[in-house]
């Protein structure tokens, strides 16, 4: 009798898109109407928080954004993160050695509600190369859900991704369309400058932004049916769009061979699309030494 099992337990299995949800305009009037209620209203470098910067904030989330992509997290997993720090942030007062240690709570919780497999503790400590414990993340654990008054459900703008490319015969011109948006829309993420940006902004502006690098030709037309779909304003769009690119090209790796950061969408090469590589994640100097 054969008993060994053949399956592979790395592979994540994904279900079949519906298209009752992906054609249904209810379905974005609802994100539409949600995702006010999990923007934060202040700006808490300035209002709310007495030690943190915003040069802080942009190291420990792009340290979330290097813990996910090495334990190859679904993409939902660091925007939900990260979204759940902010509005921590908006509502209480931490010292800034205590950052890392809420991003790692964060990264916990939302590995839990939007991931197959959950970043477990042990591991988020060792990436903190152990100035954090067990019991200081189950903790706060507690205490961010608390501070979020248990709401973890936060819309963000990997969500508006999906139902706006499906919509539209332009979202199947380029199979990495939805890649590059997605690593877009990771970087915005880590920017401290769009805090208070709602999620569908973000989303309409990387699509833009990924479609006009990988120089498709129905970007103007995309940009007018997301405007109308999602109700944005085209400036704002477009003003994004161009903070999107400045953040993409001043994250590139500075040699004396050019770096094509959008390749044509021709090539064969799949290494171009790839999300920024780093290195290994390591705890962020200005935020380690965690003290209690």
């Amino acid at each position: 009798m054969e008993l060994s099992c053949t399956e592979n337990p790395s592979l994540v299995n994904f279900a079949q898109k519906d298209p009752t949800i992906f054609g249904d305009r209810r379905v974005i009037e609802n994100l539409l109407k949600d995702e006010t209620k999990y923007v934060i209203s202040c700006d808490y470098f300035n209002d709310v928080q007495i030690e943190i910067q915003p040069y802080m904030r942009n190291v420990v989330a792009t340290w979330m954004m290097e813990v996910c992509e090495e334990q190859m997290c679904e993409e939902q997993v660091f925007p939900l993160a990260v979204n759940f720090m902010d509005r921590f942030l908006s509502v209480c007062v931490i010292k800034r050695q205590q950052l890392q240690l809420l991003a790692a709570t964060c990264l916990l919780i939302a590995s839990k509600i939007r991931s197959s497999s959950i970043l477990t503790i042990d591991l988020l400590c060792a990436y903190t190369d152990y100035s954090i414990t067990h019991s200081h993340i189950t903790s706060w654990e507690l205490l961010v859900l608390s501070k979020l008054q248990w709401n973890a459900a936060a819309i963000t703008a990997f969500d508006y991704i999906d139902h706006i490319t499906d919509r539209f015969t332009w979202g199947g011109e380029s199979t990495y369309l939805r890649r590059h948006a997605h690593t877009l829309v990771s970087i915005c993420y880590t920017e401290p400058a769009l805090i208070q940006v709602a999620p569908s902004l973000i989303a309409s502006a990387c699509i833009c932004a990924a479609m006009r690098g990988l120089r498709m030709s129905s970007t103007t037309a995309a940009t007018n049916d997301i405007c109308s779909l999602l109700n944005v304003d085209p400036e704002s769009l477009e003003n994004l769009r161009i903070f999107i690119d400045q953040a993409v090209e001043k994250g590139m790796p500075t040699s004396p061979q050019k770096v094509n950061v959008y390749p044509n969408s021709n090539s064969c090469s799949n290494a171009a699309f790839e999300s920024p590589k780093y290195g290994q994640p390591e705890t962020p100097p200005d935020v380690e030494n965690i003290y209690f």
